[in-house]
């Protein structure tokens, strides 16, 4: 086995895993919620279980593979209200601050994770106690009607493990036999020049579903509705354009109703809110820098014009490991281009392997347009290249910098202005809603400014400036 799949757990740390007949445990997450296994089975619902360590590998690939934050997003209790997952940090020394990223810890595990996380005075290997296990990161998933919970393997892709759990949790997903719901990236989808918002559309009914109802709405008003037909089988899906063209920044909500032009069973999940921003412009000169983590063989990436055909790309099995790889491309001007980057374990680039990354810049400087690493199985990064493309917007991305960061709400952000300009500064959580709205103006050079985050909730934001037409955009965390 090429990578190590689980980390031991029980002789390294002194966890004792005990199996037991009723695992129908109660427990404190860290944000003082009590959690019931049983009540949730109760409801009819579908348990998750994820038996992990802060300091473990493999469990932060996992984690930030994104697959249990979609499910719970989508077939959660903000969603179809199908099923719950729970994240147990089960060494016995875990602390609120080691999950919040700070020590002998892979990361900040609380960043951006909409589910229930357990762990810190004991409350997570007491529930870890309850399970028979051989290492770290296991997964249980617990059915209605049972207080046994079954081990289910993880996967590459979030519908491969969404189809396990179904099979294995079948009566928890039965919401009669007309249902539709939407499904949506998280965070801002980023789109080319005149294409519009899309939302994907799934059936979640036992029947086909060969009509519906899909609104693109905005501030209450609706933009556009679609008549949508096709043939959708249980639990798959399509991906539904709109019109509407995006022209800046925008969030859009999105509605289905009469699947099969009937009552939906079950309306839970029937909205979808999604964020939408113009592509970032590069210079026809562009230079693709890519650094492999320890199993490069996985990793391969396309170039595609906007015609959808595939212009440059290095295949999988092609790359060494830890090694750094630049690509120097010329683009057509005013092209819209996707950049595509897969991994095939489906833990990206970075940070449990190794420390890759992959970064789009301008040929010959060091202003990078787009960067990244960890993406689970496949990124997609649209661009446009332009004649004129902002080298100012660069400039001012390169100059921005922030810290601390992660901070406890205060924040200094230093950046440079090639001249004197009103500047947007904006926030947006991690489900692409702004969270925060203020106009500055700014000199020309270096310049310093402090922002009071304090009353954000903790978690992962994104901060972009405007100013004149340029963009520069920097990730921000609070963690108080």
């Amino acid at each position: 086995m090429r990578k190590q799949l689980l980390v031991a757990a029980g002789l390294s740390f002194g966890l004792v895993a005990m199996a037991q007949n009723n695992q129908s445990w109660t427990a404190t997450d860290i944000n003082g919620n009590t959690h019931s296994i049983q009540d949730y089975l109760n409801q009819g619902k579908t348990v998750l279980v994820d038996i992990s360590a802060h300091w473990c590998g493999p469990c932060w690939a996992w984690h930030n593979s994104g697959i249990m934050e979609m499910l719970y997003e989508e077939f959660g209790p903000e969603g179809t209200g199908d099923l719950m997952v729970i994240f147990i940090d089960g060494d016995p020394t875990s602390t609120l601050a080691e999950l919040q990223g700070s020590g002998s810890t892979q990361g900040d595990w609380t960043a951006g994770t909409p589910y229930p996380i357990i762990g810190p005075n004991g409350q997570g290997v007491g529930v870890a106690n309850n399970y028979s296990f051989p290492g770290y990161p296991t997964l249980f998933m617990h059915c209605p009607g049972s207080s046994q919970g079954v081990e289910i393997q993880r996967t590459s892709t979030w519908t491969q493990f969404l189809n396990s759990w179904r099979n294995g949790c079948p009566a928890a997903f039965n919401n009669g036999v007309n249902d539709a719901t939407l499904l949506g990236k998280h965070g801002i989808t980023e789109l080319c020049p005149g294409d519009g918002p899309s939302v994907e559309l799934m059936n979640v009914g036992s029947t086909a579903m060969t009509s519906a109802t899909v609104k693109l709405k905005q501030n209450g008003s609706v933009l556009e509705t679609l008549n949508w037909t096709g043939n959708l089988s249980s639990y798959t899906f399509e991906t539904i354009m709109f019109n509407q063209p995006v022209n800046g920044w925008a969030e859009y909500d999105f509605e289905v109703s009469a699947p099969n032009g009937t009552t939906d069973a079950n309306p839970a999940g029937n909205n979808e809110l999604k964020a939408f921003d113009l592509a970032p412009e590069v210079m026809p000169n562009a230079t693709l820098e890519l650094k492999t983590d320890n199993y490069g063989e996985e990793t391969g990436w396309k170039l595609f014009d906007s015609n959808g055909t595939v212009v440059q790309q290095v295949a999988a099995n092609s790359l060494g490991d830890n090694q750094v790889y630049t690509y120097d491309w010329t683009l057509n001007p005013n092209e819209c281009y996707k950049f595509e980057i897969t991994d095939a374990y489906g833990d990206g680039i970075c940070c449990a392997y190794g420390n890759g990354y992959y970064k789009i810049m301008q040929t010959g400087t060091s202003n990078v347009y787009i960067q990244g690493g960890e993406f689970g199985g496949e990124e997609d990064r649209p661009m446009t290249a332009k004649v004129n493309a902002s080298i100012e917007e660069n400039s001012l991305q390169s100059g921005l910098n922030i810290f601390p960061n992660p901070s406890n709400g205060l924040v200094t952000m230093d950046l440079n202005m090639e001249r004197s300009a009103s500047v947007s500064v904006e926030l947006f959580n991690v489900l692409g809603e702004k969270v925060m709205d203020l106009s500055r103006t700014y000199g020309a050079g270096a310049q310093r400014d402090v922002l009071d985050l304090s009353l954000l909730s903790d978690g992962r934001y994104t901060l972009q400036l405007t100013a004149g037409g340029l963009k520069a955009s920097h990730l921000i965390t609070i963690s108080k």
